[in-house]
């Protein structure tokens, strides 16, 4: 049903009015001035179309379409004013009011029926535009709220002991929307072998999460015929193996075409040797307990992912007790201020600045530093940070001390 709002002091141009557009087949309900208007429409939330005259007491036409086209109204009203004035400068100030039409008394019937007909062509438009947001909105809600549940899925696949024997690991994790492609993680191999891995899926959104999700679930396997990281003899795989295998399950094809940068370790909590794959990634770095000195270190390997063709590479290093291995995703060395990144050698910098600090500390203290730097508490990609530091190898705390893992929580994960 069509209804039109007709307002107008004079009561023989009401009736007028109202008559004519009755016979054009409209639902007519009208009002002496824009005071009683308004209340009409308050009781009448049906009602979206109205035609007003220009002069009236108590509230002109002008004041009421000010108000109807207020934010806080509570509806959209298309809003046709009528005025005896026919002339350029009357036009303008009705427009400039909000008025979505201008007629003119005694305008012919067939413009006077064509004009408000095309007004509800554009209501019934805007009403179907607003019934589309409303679905959209709804839709959004549904969607951030399985974000919500997926970012909490992440969050339990991080790891939560930070204690083993010899070493203390921590780290901080941040993704820069609700589900991130990052992710990092660690894991006893044996009595002997400590493996962790920091990867950086490419790209955001629920593609790059459910992929960084694959990921960690190929590599928590520990034993068995599915195990990446153990062969069916439960020996040790090594990193370059393990990456290679990562590449091979996780090849682009036409439809997915996505890769991820990564860097796999293993430890040997006695020894403190440590073999490392670098696949794409930003350079470890080597912190030095004895000198205090850091380093970036690691290997020109392709990313993991993209090509069918590639061999990887691994490299070893032996660390002194106290040394600690910082492994990163890029969001936080690219992090900007002023075009300038804080850069490889300016998170080196940090490292070497924050280490008198105690381990489960720095990671926290390091990612803070760049947030000052910056000058802000946001950024724009992921972040993932790794500390691990070897402790050195103890006979007498092996011995009284199991291989399971403890649970002292130090990392933190940050939304």
């Amino acid at each position: 049903m069509e209804y039109i709002l007709v307002v107008d002091d004079d009561p023989v141009s009401l009736l007028f009015m109202s008559s004519l557009l009755k016979r054009c087949g409209f639902q007519i309900v009208s009002a002496k001035n824009g005071l009683e208007a308004l209340s009409i429409l308050a009781e009448n939330p049906n009602i979206q179309f109205v035609l007003s005259d220009w002069i009236m007491p108590e509230m002109d036409g002008i004041e009421l379409c000010t108000k109807l086209k207020e934010l806080e109204f509570d509806r959209y009203i298309f809003f046709v004013l009528l005025s005896g004035k026919d002339d350029q400068r009357s036009i303008i100030d009705g427009i400039n009011a909000g008025a979505d039409d201008f007629i003119v008394k005694g305008t012919d019937v067939k413009e006077l029926e064509a004009r408000v007909k095309a007004g509800f062509r554009t209501l019934e438009l805007h009403n179907k535009i607003t019934d589309k947001n409303q679905e959209l909105d709804s839709a959004y809600a549904t969607i951030r709220k399985d974000l919500d549940a997926a970012g909490d899925l992440v969050r339990q696949l991080l790891p939560t002991q930070t204690n083993f024997t010899g070493v203390e690991l921590n780290y901080m994790s941040i993704p820069s929307a609700q589900i991130g492609g990052d992710m990092l993680g660690y894991m006893q191999l044996d009595p002997d072998h400590l493996a962790f891995y920091l990867f950086d899926v490419a790209g955001h959104g629920v593609s790059s999460a459910l992929m960084s999700f694959s990921v960690q679930q190929s590599l928590s396997v520990v034993g068995g015929p599915s195990s990446i990281v153990k062969d069916i003899n439960n020996n040790i795989i090594p990193p370059e193996d393990v990456i290679d295998k990562l590449n091979k399950l996780y090849i682009s094809d036409d439809k997915i075409q996505l890769y991820f940068t990564m860097i796999y370790a293993v430890l040997n909590v006695k020894t403190g040797e440590v073999d490392y794959c670098s696949a794409g990634h930003p350079p470890l770095v080597w912190h030095h307990s004895q000198t205090e000195q850091a380093e970036l270190i690691g290997d020109d390997n392709f990313v993991v992912g993209a090509f069918d063709f590639v061999e990887y590479k691994a490299s070893s290093i032996q660390l002194n007790p106290g040394d600690k291995i910082w492994l990163y995703s890029d969001g936080i060395t690219e992090a900007e201020k002023d075009n300038t990144q804080f850069s490889e050698d300016g998170l080196r910098k940090t490292i070497m600045d924050i280490h008198s600090h105690p381990t489960h500390l720095q990671t926290e203290l390091l990612v803070n530093r760049v947030r000052t730097w910056q000058e802000s508490d946001t950024f724009e990609d992921d972040v993932s940070v790794l500390a691990v530091e070897w402790k050195g190898y103890s006979k007498q705390e092996d011995d009284s001390c199991n291989t399971k893992l403890t649970t002292k929580v130090n990392a933190q994960f940050f939304r």
